[in-house]
């Protein structure tokens, strides 16, 4: 580059950029209408003038690589053909989303008569319509099973809202006001955005906001290629069979590290299969770069930069990359084994610096009717937390950290806004994952509907997540309904549909995380502290770490033989 780098005010206008991302993100959780947008399942986004992210905002990492596809779409329909008082919508995972209950929004930042810059913003809305209740399940067989599909375009033009567009989404919707609500709010948070991002280009001029953007990308870039070269060069391989009721999908991948760059190569995955398990390729690329965020570059900027010296191949027609109408809507634990894959292949590359990988994430989905008629959609999406690490426990309760600002929802909201209540929240003894360091402890949710209706449960992990370095798998998932007093299994499956009355109750915990390390080595204390805190029996202590009690006091410590 041949203009000057002035690095003072490139950070001014890169921190300025922050601030406007985390503005969208405070309008649309102030004025979000679902329990998704409130509890902050949704992410904001700054790109410029070519669609190239330049503000990673109020995201998780695996959302900013969602929103780097999805640019390239947006730009690629409609180019410079974009004008003041433009809002674009689309929710099509074969034109950057991730399935359909997921739809995007995007306003130009419009001077001089010239889109400069788009703020973005995404988010998971609890029914786009289709054949099952949440438009998420892992049942359906085609795409057009999955719910209304709406290609990019423009909901709002020029100022002049789309009436036809409106009215076609709430006749096809289950609870439409909710879902035009989240819409209204995530426009009034990207128009927030646009203005005040045109605040801050005027200031500087266009040539100087365009010149700090592509610094800014430049430095992530090169960031990432110096900590890629720390890493040795070589092919790495992981697999992972996922057995399913269809029969067993097999995940494959080779990452490839030479110098600076890298090659993250899905091929020999399974051909994409006939059920919404299939990953679209935003999804396989933000599992990617999401990982590599975390464990390659925590500390880096996650702009278009950071994407530059990754390729990722997954061939066409495979569960990693399916084309349309192949149905998409069940992915997530397909997507969560791309996170595994990516860790797995790093920890050969880092040794003892790669944590074992964690649950992922849990939900239940209801959909009915209150007494008076008022019809109701939800999704309660909650998490397990992380795997063990080379030096220290896996986290309880938390989000994985690809996830971001991914939370469980308030069980007072909840049950304020929904016809149920929720009657216990915890974690489940003897889950964890043993070793020198555990891995997390399963969370279990409980649920009394009161109000007849149609329950999912998606299980992101139905085999125990595996241990790393000698620590043990963590334990497994499950699901029991309870009616009239008798309590049954609700089956195996990662999305699993049934139908429930007024004073039915729902059971369900997540897997528990996997342990790194031989459990014998573990220091006493800790395994007293655990036992103590309700997440580890005494038996278990004696049996697994060699911790006995004698009247409720640890009495020894046994090691294995060596």
């Amino acid at each position: 580059m041949t203009e000057a780098f002035d690095p003072v005010l490139v950070e001014v206008i890169n921190n300025e950029l922050g601030a406007v991302t985390e503005e969208i993100a405070v309008v649309i959780w102030r004025s979000g209408q679902s329990a998704q947008l409130k509890t902050g399942d949704f992410a904001t986004a700054i790109c410029d003038a070519k669609g190239r992210i330049i503000g990673q905002g109020f995201a998780a990492p695996f959302q900013l690589a969602i929103f780097e596809e999805l640019m390239k779409h947006v730009i690629a329909t409609y180019g410079e053909k974009f004008q003041a008082g433009d809002v674009v919508i689309t929710n099509d995972p074969h034109s950057g989303m991730g399935h359909m209950p997921d739809f995007g929004v995007v306003v130009p930042v419009m001077l001089n008569g010239k889109a400069q810059a788009f703020c973005i913003s995404y988010s998971h809305h609890s029914d786009v319509g289709g054949r099952f209740p949440g438009s998420f399940s892992s049942e359906g067989r085609s795409s057009y099973e999955e719910g209304l599909r709406i290609p990019i375009v423009k909901l709002v033009e020029a100022g002049k809202m789309n009436q036809a567009v409106l009215d076609i989404v709430r006749c096809n919707v289950r609870v439409p006001e909710e879902w035009v609500g989240d819409i209204q709010a995530k426009i009034a948070g990207c128009e927030r955005g646009a203005e005040q991002a045109a605040l801050i280009i005027a200031r500087h001029g266009v040539e100087k906001f365009s010149q700090a953007c592509t610094h800014v990308m430049e430095h992530a870039e090169k960031s990432l290629r110096a900590a890629i070269a720390q890493t040795k060069d070589g092919s790495y391989h992981a697999s992972y069979t996922m057995q399913e009721r269809e029969g067993p999908i097999e995940l494959k991948l080779t990452l490839k590290i030479a110098g600076d760059s890298m090659v993250a190569d899905f091929s020999g995955c399974s051909p994409q299969v006939a059920y919404a398990l299939n990953s679209p390729l935003s999804m396989t690329r933000a599992g990617v770069f999401g990982a590599l965020k975390c464990i390659i570059g925590p500390a880096l900027p996650m702009n278009y930069g950071f994407f530059r010296p990754v390729e990722v191949i997954a061939a066409p027609g495979s569960i990693l990359n399916p084309i349309f109408p192949a149905p998409v809507a069940g992915r997530a634990p397909v997507f969560f084994r791309i996170f595994d894959l990516v860790f797995s292949a790093l920890a050969q590359a880092l040794p003892g610096k790669v944590p074992v990988v964690g649950e992922g994430g849990d939900a239940l989905h209801f959909s009915g009717h209150t007494s008076d008629g008022q019809e109701v959609s939800f999704l309660d999406l909650y998490f397990g937390g992380w795997g063990a690490r080379p030096k220290a426990d896996g986290i309880d309760g938390v989000a994985p950290v690809f996830m971001g600002s991914y939370g469980a929802m308030s069980i007072e909201m909840l049950e304020a806004e929904q016809p149920i209540m929720v009657d216990g929240f915890g974690f489940v003894p003897d889950s964890a994952g043993a070793g020198q360091y555990r891995g997390s402890a399963a969370v279990y949710r409980q649920w009394r509907f009161l109000a007849p209706g149609h329950a999912m449960i998606r299980t992101g992990r139905l085999e125990p997540a595996p241990g790393g370095n000698g620590g043990r798998a963590g334990a497994s998932a499950r699901t029991t309904v309870t009616r009239n007093g008798v309590t049954s299994d609700a089956g195996g499956g990662t999305h699993v549909h049934f139908d429930v009355a007024a004073g039915d109750v729902v059971y369900h915990s997540t897997a528990g995380a996997g342990g790194y390390g031989d459990p014998h080595e573990r220091p006493a204390e800790l395994v007293v502290a655990d036992v103590k805190s309700d997440l580890l029996s005494q038996q278990s202590a004696e049996e697994i770490y060699g911790v006995s009690f004698e009247n409720g006091a640890p009495r020894s410590k046994r090691r294995a033989a060596r």
